[in-house]
């Protein structure tokens, strides 16, 4: 097989990637995942934290919804990282090959909602820049449909930079990193410097019916937003040039550092009392510091399309070897052409971070609970074995099917995401992605250990029935 062969392979995780292959350091987890989460995510959770609480509730829940589901999903990051295998193959050892396409499908079909969101924050800053620097372009001036058209171009920019592959993607997500946190520190000067704001004084624009709704649903958009990177591990953790390097990008870039961004952005939400950021460049009362800033806001939010189309491609590309790159980005990529042209979309990610929570919190609970009896001991070729690897019932793992379906039922009975209603009224007590992981973690470890115990008495007994017995004279 040629180098070029091998590299391909590789490439596409038809291969682990070995320690040759492995690119990204700590520092580079950070840039990608500051990169990753600030440019739409963060800016967005925390502008709802800042709708329904004040700053000095706001920061502590920012902080514990990003940072706690990191660290109760920590031990993926090894699991990736010693393995070096995409998220979907490394989910075969758990779920079962045909377990494993299943949550596939639907980490292709639910990701299409991130890629429209960030190309919408694209449009409507393009929009808010013809309007602060009065163009007249009839449609191309309106929030809708014209946020929606420009998003389309914006879409096929970040398609491009996925093409380019991880090489590229490096450097760029470097330069619009370091863009992001110089928006950060000017508008926190512009707020707290030039313009003297008390920001604790500052009540919610926009609370829930009561205090403990307000609450319970900040947290609840929050805990989404770090459950969601449940489904993104495999695809950076397999790059890491250690396992160390994972675990502390993951938890320091998609956690901590990121989650300052949702403080910043609960910040400038409370003072401004806009729920879209792209409102907040408006703020300045200059139109050359509102156009640059939306320039770099648009630049970063493409970025954060090349971050989505990228492990989404090398996903769909190795569990279809024989499709070609150039159909895997387009793929994954132009279905969300459709979802920007639903003026309700955007206005409802409340509604779409809470379905994100359900789906990666259960999968999440049962990935840990399978690390913490197998203690992150896998098969690595039977992970590509359709035939004979990972088979469990007609390759599918029913102790983890009957997790996720208790999990996704106790989580719809704690929390509708769309009504925003509770059934059995603990939503504004306990919240429902965290308890939901643990109902999924602890049911799957349950059934698992009485699945081996029931293995191991019918195999005992198995033999006892087949030992000769002997006889008196």
């Amino acid at each position: 097989m040629s180098d070029n062969k091998v590299q391909e392979d590789t490439a596409f995780n038809l291969v682990p990637t070995d320690s040759g292959d492995r690119e990204y350091s700590t520092l580079d987890f950070v840039a990608i995942q500051v990169c990753f989460g600030i440019a739409g995510w963060f800016f967005l959770t925390g502008s709802i934290t800042g709708q329904y609480l004040p700053l000095r509730e706001a920061i502590p829940v920012i902080l514990f919804g990003n940072v706690v589901p990191l660290l109760l999903l920590a031990p993926m990051a090894v699991i990736f990282a010693r393995y070096g295998v995409e998220q979907f193959v490394g989910t075969r050892a758990v779920f079962g090959h045909k377990g494993a396409d299943i949550w596939f499908l639907l980490y292709i079909v639910s990701s299409f909602g991130w890629i429209t969101t960030a190309a919408l924050f694209v449009g409507r800053s393009f929009v808010r820049i013809f309007k602060s620097s009065g163009l007249e372009l009839g449609i191309l001036t309106q929030i809708y449909p014209g946020a929606s058209i420009i998003a389309v171009p914006a879409t096929l920019a970040g398609v491009w930079i996925a093409w380019k592959g991880p090489r590229y993607l490096k450097w760029f997500t470097r330069l619009a990193a370091i863009t992001l946190l110089g928006i950060i520190v000017f508008f926190m000067f512009h707020i707290l410097v030039i313009r003297g704001v008390d920001v604790w004084a500052i009540q919610p624009p926009a609370p829930m019916e009561t205090v403990a709704l307000s609450r319970a649903s900040a947290l609840e958009a929050n805990v989404g937003l770090g459950f969601s990177w449940a489904f993104w591990y495999g695809q950076w953790g397999r790059l890491a040039k250690s396992e160390g390097g994972a675990f502390h990008g993951f938890v320091w870039g998609w956690g901590l550092l990121a989650g300052i961004a949702g403080i910043f952005a609960a910040i400038t939400s409370l003072v401004t009392g806009a729920y879209d950021p792209t409102v907040w460049f408006t703020e300045f009362g200059s139109p050359v510091l509102t156009v640059l800033g939306l320039i770099l806001f648009a630049v970063a939010n493409i970025s954060s399309i090349g971050t989505l189309v990228y492990p989404l491609s090398i996903t769909l590309k190795s569990r279809v070897p024989s499709l070609s790159w150039h159909y895997a980005v387009l793929i994954v990529s132009l279905p969300a052409t459709v979802l920007e042209f639903f003026p309700n979309f955007f206005s409802s990610f409340n509604s779409y971070i809470s379905i994100i929570s359900l789906l990666t919190g259960v999968y999440g609970g049962v990935m840990v609970g399978d690390y913490l009896l197998s203690k992150g001991e896998y098969n690595l070729r039977a992970m590509y074995n359709r035939e004979e690897g990972y088979q469990y019932t007609s390759g599918v793992n029913l102790n983890g099917v009957a997790a996720t379906l208790i999990a996704f039922g106790f989580y719809a009975w704690t929390y509708h995401p769309f009504t925003g209603e509770s059934m059995n009224g603990l939503f504004t007590t306990i919240t429902a992605g965290i308890p939901s992981y643990f109902v999924a973690l602890l049911v799957y470890v349950g059934l698992a250990l009485a699945t081996n115990a029931y293995s191991r008495a019918e195999e005992a007994d198995s033999i006892e029935r087949k030992a000769p017995t002997s006889t008196s004279d």
